[in-house]
């Protein structure tokens, strides 16, 4: 049991350490995130500054909004259920297209 987890670990750890890293990333950006709007709304309660950054957040959320929308949606759908196929088939059809090249040449 214990040799074939550190089997799997061994041949996906490229995948473990990007998803560790982005989850950092998310998680760090995620909480700046929070205390700008835990800042913002403060400055709208005290009345300190009248519509402090408003513009700015409302540009902020209108682009991440649907960002988010959309990567849940390609998430839901399956959309990243076989990221590594793509590849694959791209090198296939650049061998197809050299094989189809090279009996052009030849007929």
């Amino acid at each position: 049991m214990l040799e074939t987890i550190e089997k799997w670990i061994a041949e996906n750890i490229r995948g473990i350490a990007v998803v560790g890293f982005a989850s950092a990333v998310l998680v760090i950006a995620g909480l700046g995130f929070v205390y700008k709007m835990t800042e913002f709304s403060a400055t709208i309660m005290r009345d300190d500054v009248a519509g402090f950054g408003a513009t700015a957040i409302a540009v902020y959320l209108t682009g991440v909004v649907p960002l988010l929308f959309l990567t849940l949606w390609a998430i839901l759908s399956g959309r990243f259920s076989d990221i590594e196929r793509p590849k694959y088939r791209l090198l296939e059809m650049h061998d197809e297209i050299e094989a189809a090249e090279r009996g052009a040449r030849r007929g």
